[in-house]
């Protein structure tokens, strides 16, 4: 790392700790969601099959499935937004080590600013959505989809 590089990050190291801390908070606080819509997700799905083999009603195995899917959806946001504020953690990070000159790039790109997600173009996104969704933290959602999609066919 080059000497105005190392001045930089010096004159600068007590913001970016902080910006640091902040991300921490962010990420946190993401998790912290996700895991009360998966808590939400599954209590309506559990209340309403088992309204469904009380009253014996396929529409509400339907329904189940349907909040299932809309609140899934709503969990795949906010683990999307959790990697992407980790990505700028991690390069505030090596910024701050002193690892890679790639995150002093990020930073001018950020312009200083590491809570502001880095513009992407759509296709990116798009890639970086269907990896979120192929993750192995949706796997309780494809089960209980999978589960309820049984339970309608045997009936």
């Amino acid at each position: 790392m080059n000497p105005n590089t190392q001045n930089l990050i010096k004159e600068n190291r007590e913001y970016l700790v902080k910006q640091s801390e902040m991300l921490q908070a962010v990420v946190t606080r993401m998790a912290s969601n996700s895991l009360a819509v998966k808590q939400l997700g599954f209590s309506i799905w559990t209340a309403l099959v088992g309204f469904g083999f009380t009253n014996k009603t396929s529409s509400l195995f339907v329904l189940a499935i349907i909040s299932l899917i809309l609140l899934a959806l709503l969990d795949i946001y906010y683990l999307f937004l959790e990697r992407r504020f980790r990505t700028n953690f991690n390069c505030l990070t090596e910024l701050l080590c002193g690892f890679d000159e790639q995150a002093l790039e990020n930073m001018k790109k950020l312009k200083g600013n590491f809570l502001k997600l880095e513009r992407i173009s759509a296709g990116q996104e798009f890639q970086m959505y269907m990896s979120t969704i192929k993750s192995w933290a949706n796997l309780p959602y494809v089960v209980i989809i999978v589960i309820t999609v049984v339970i309608l066919l045997g009936k």
